[in-house]
């Protein structure tokens, strides 16, 4: 008998005879108990002469330790707490246990699980009124009781009776001689696999209804032992899964990878991770079948689809897939979607299986589909899957292009010893056009005997055709196919974004230079930036910084010939405009006069004239290319300016070819503006240049 504040601490009760008062009380909350009622119980039927007085003395203490929510009045012809049903554990579980008789399996688990967490050993163990427990205390453990039966028949409907073997059990030691109990409880062990203890559990039955009232089991507690023995004498073993797909020929190199897979430990969840074309499936492939002498119970293989053309599978149909590759015949799996999860994880219980889900989208797809403990999970995606690191544990073992050397392995196993050795170079050449991914080499290596390494090295090397040389020609596979797919999963607002990353000359963009040439805000952009981060598409290469590789770069310049010319022009002049306003910035810090253009609302941290340096060698190749571009799109009054603070950067450096060379074509573009002020400045340069 407990009283408890609202933060869970208990209060004093005080004297044996309040906790009997308060008990009675509880017990008949909302109902008036009345005085003579709660005296008997109090004084166990011999009160004496001051009783009236003692309990209204115990009834003002209560009063004072009862807290909001929860009133003791005075009605006639007694008492009556009155509270919320909650506030009491017992009527609390009486209402679960309502609440579950018309809810479907699983939610009714739930409640019935929920009310008998409430039960912590003999009711009112701690109560004097010895009166008061043979009142309730009966009543109370056959309502118990009747809750663990009616669990463990929905556990055992829905496959997962291992969990009602527990509280069965207790059930039976309260009353071992009810059948339907023990009836259950044996069923319990025997769809546990412990078909041993079931029937010890039904003959230790039998001989005591033989000895304490002289009959045999009924027929339903026969019924079940005889379940149990047939399935011992006569059921075939359980179903051994073996669903890997064969290794791919020629795998090469992953000693690091295959060694991290190694020690990530029994029963992980591993998740490889890396983008596409990657050779993902491979090498978990590769991994799985070297550690199959680890998963005596076998292995379940399943593509999820994330990232392809149709839709990605759903859980539910994994499952399902799953427990008939584990022996479940199809009458036993649940149509319930809830609930087919549960029977997949009560029939691997004490089973050592692998589970490989490979090509998953999302952690959501890959939840429902994680054994229990015991069993191993392998992943692969192009999605980093933060969300399953951090609630599940996952241990992520990025996968990224191969080493040179292996990479080259790979061509030689496609082209054969022979054409590679031939021009080894031309080999290695190769490899790095194809980035060191295993599906881009693999594609390369496909083409016809008669092609020279060189010559596929040539069809490669231009950028207008590399990948469509990546591509094979008649299902169109490759690595063009496989950027689309991680391109079409994107929101709008990304697949935008990435699409304007491809009017960006650079090789990689920082966070601000990213949302000008969006025109969004650089929360929204950084959000944005992160989510292609997370599959691949870009790599952060330090805090706000993303780069990109060849072949996506490739792709984004592909798909920004979707946007109209209007918006690309509108988007490569943000741009522009972002890199005149950060030199201008720039150059103030070190002491350069004012510029044509003001400070950017959204900038790089340039804070000092070490700050305005260190930014200019970073972007220094890109800020080249912007000029080309702005040159070549007849941007010539921003690429005038543009040119003029480049080379007063490479003043500050002391590249003078460099700032000779820009303000020649600088003088050119001013010439052609007419702007006499940008022609003076230019041949001032020269003319300072050419004296020196």
């Amino acid at each position: 008998m407990e009283l408890l504040r609202a933060d869970g601490s208990a209060t004093a009760i005080g004297a044996a005879k309040r906790r009997s008062v308060l008990a009675a009380l509880a017990i008949e909350v909302n109902r008036v108990v009345s005085a003579d009622r709660l005296i008997d119980i109090a004084w166990d039927g011999a009160p004496p002469p001051t009783a009236r007085a003692a309990l209204q003395g115990h009834i003002a203490k209560l009063r004072k330790e009862l807290g909001d929510g929860v009133d003791l009045v005075t009605r006639a012809p007694g008492y009556q707490l009155v509270a919320p049903r909650a506030a009491v554990d017992m009527t609390r579980f009486e209402d679960l246990v309502a609440a579950a008789r018309n809810a479907p399996d699983a939610d009714a688990v739930e409640l019935l699980d929920a009310a008998l967490a409430l039960h912590r050993g003999p009711p009112l163990a701690d109560v004097a009124s010895d009166r008061l427990r043979r009142e309730v205390v009966g009543r109370l453990d056959e309502s118990m009781i009747s809750a663990v039966h009616e669990l463990a028949w929905r556990l055992h409907r829905i496959g997962r009776a291992t969990e009602a073997i527990e509280p069965l059990r207790e059930a039976v030691a309260m009353r071992p001689l009810r059948e339907p109990l023990v009836e259950l409880l044996v069923l319990s062990l025997h769809q546990a696999g412990r078909q041993a203890e079931a029937l010890d559990v039904y003959h230790a039955t039998r001989s005591r209804l033989a000895d304490e009232l002289g009959v045999a089991p009924g027929p339903a507690l026969q019924a079940a032992f005889q379940r149990v023995l047939e399935s011992t004498e006569d059921s075939p073993p359980a179903a051994v899964p073996a669903q890997l797909p064969a290794e791919n020929a020629g795998f090469v190199g992953r000693g690091a990878e295959l060694a991290e897979l190694d020690r990530a430990g029994d029963g992980a969840i591993r998740v490889l991770t890396g983008p596409a074309g990657a050779g993902k499936t491979a090498l978990a492939l590769r991994w799985a079948h070297r550690a199959a002498a680890q998963f005596p119970d076998g292995a379940l293989f399943a593509d999820l689809r994330g990232f392809g053309e149709v839709d990605p599978v759903e859980p539910g149909t994994v499952l399902s897939a799953f427990l008939r590759g584990l022996g479940v015949p199809d009458a036993r799996i649940p149509d319930d979607p809830d609930e087919p999860g549960a029977l997949y994880r009560s029939v691997l219980s004490g089973r050592r299986v692998l589970v490989v889900l490979d090509n998953a989208r999302s952690a959501t797809q890959v939840r429902p589909l994680l054994p229990g403990p015991g069993s191993a999970v392998l992943v692969t995606s192009r999605s980093r899957l933060d969300e399953l690191a951090a609630t599940a544990g996952a241990v992520r073992v990025p996968v990224p292009p191969l080493s040179r050397g292996a990479a080259v392995g790979v061509l030689r196993f496609a082209l054969g010893t022979e054409r590679v050795d031939a021009d080894p170079e031309a080999a290695e050449e190769l490899a790095e056009l194809c980035e060191r991914l295993p599906l881009a080499l693999r594609i390369a290596g496909s083409r016809p005997a008669h092609r020279t390494v060189r010559s596929l090295v040539t069809a490669a090397a231009d950028e207008r055709y590399r990948l469509t040389a990546l591509s094979l020609p008649d299902s169109g596979e490759g690595v063009r196919a496989a950027l689309a797919a991680s391109y079409h999963r994107l929101d709008p607002g990304t697949a935008r974004l990435f699409r304007l990353l491809g009017e960006h000359p650079g090789d990689s963009v920082e966070r601000s230079a990213a949302a000008a040439l969006a025109d969004t805000p650089l929360v929204e952009t950084c959000a944005r930036l992160e989510q292609l981060a997370a599959i691949h598409l870009l790599q952060e290469t330090e805090h706000g910084r993303y780069r990109w590789s060849d072949l996506v770069r490739l792709y984004a310049t592909e798909v920004a010939a979707t946007e109209t010319t209007a918006e690309r022009d509108r988007a490569f002049s943000r741009l522009l405009d972002h890199y005149l306003h950060v030199t201008d910035r720039s150059l103030r810090f070190l002491g350069d006069c004012a510029r044509w253009l003001a400070p950017p609302t959204e900038a790089p941290a340039v804070r000092t004239a070490q700050s305005a340096l260190t930014w200019f060698r970073t972007e220094e190749t890109t800020l080249h290319r912007v000029l080309e571009r702005a040159v070549a799109r007849q941007e010539h009054a921003r690429a005038c300016h543009l040119a003029l603070s480049l080379g007063r950067f490479h003043h500050r450096l002391g590249d003078r070819d460099a700032r000779t060379e820009l303000s020649r074509l600088g003088l050119g573009l001013a010439r052609e503006l007419g702007d006499a002020r940008a022609q003076a400045a230019f041949s001032a340069i020269l003319a300072e240049d050419l004296a020196s």
